[in-house]
């Protein structure tokens, strides 16, 4: 168990990213190596009731961080940004929290100045983690991304994680995916023996194996699902991603979706 060292957030504190970081090197102190957890989960704007009860479900399950895979907010003004960081501070003990900019979190910069960084890393050589995190709001995958992507994937964790919040454009996702810098992004993935891609925006849950890598789309943390058109399951649900001795396993969450938003 990891206690309940959460994030802790108020007025004279810096961005979501930075205190989540400091409660996450607490939590990799007193985590069991042969056994941890992070949860997974994307796209809860317009719904803050199920996405407040999905991260109530996240912290029950006592995982070393969740990670989101973007569109928190519908635009992405000062105020909805400051409406989700009060959503997240009204779960109490919530583990760190690291957001992955999406394309409706459309000011780059205050998006940097309230939640974090655009393209960060998750770092911990005690658990031979390392989860690099990229930002292609855009639809593309630039240049500086993909030079951030292969800087930090040198095979130095056994645990190599990558995520983002556009799924890349392959035979099963043709639609609402992005096609610049996929190719690159694929072949980097395969050669450093990546264990897993994460990604949202589509709101439904999907997974593509791709060059032997299970590619894994969680888009149903609250936001009106994508019921046509796609393939995969359209319903709220979390991932919960478990490394147990180095070997890295995933299970999904499914919520109630009577009551859409």
């Amino acid at each position: 168990m990891l206690g309940t060292t959460g994030i802790c957030m108020s007025a004279e504190t810096g961005t979501l990213f930075a205190e989540s970081m400091k409660a996450f090197e607490a939590r990799v102190a007193s985590a069991d190596a042969d056994g941890w957890r992070f949860v997974f989960l994307g796209d809860n704007r317009g719904n803050d009731s199920k996405f407040k009860e999905m991260l109530q479900r996240a912290k029950d399950l006592d995982p070393l961080f969740i990670l989101h895979g973007g569109d928190i907010v519908e635009t992405g003004t000062a105020g909805e940004l400051s409406r989700f960081l009060d959503v997240v501070k009204s779960v109490k003990d919530l583990p760190p929290l690291f957001v992955v900019r999406g394309n409706h979190e459309m000011n780059a910069a205050l998006f940097e100045k309230m939640i974090g960084p655009l393209n960060f890393v998750i770092d911990s050589q005690r658990l031979g983690l390392r989860l690099v995190a990229l930002d292609n709001s855009s639809y593309v995958l630039g240049e500086r991304e993909l030079t951030f992507l292969s800087r930090n994937l040198d095979q130095k964790r056994q645990n190599q994680i990558v995520s983002m919040h556009i799924p890349p454009k392959t035979n099963r996702w043709p639609r609402h995916s992005f096609e610049k810098g996929k190719d690159e992004l694929l072949t980097l993935m395969a050669d450093r023996k990546v264990k897993m891609g994460l990604f949202a925006h589509i709101h439904l849950f999907d997974v593509d194996t791709v060059k032997g890598i299970p590619c894994i789309i969680s888009g149903g943390a609250g936001s009106q699902l994508a019921w046509f058109g796609y393939a995969g399951d359209a319903m709220y649900h979390l991932v919960v991603v478990d490394v147990v001795k180095g070997k890295v396993s995933y299970s999904v969450e499914r919520f109630d979706t009577s009551l859409m938003p």
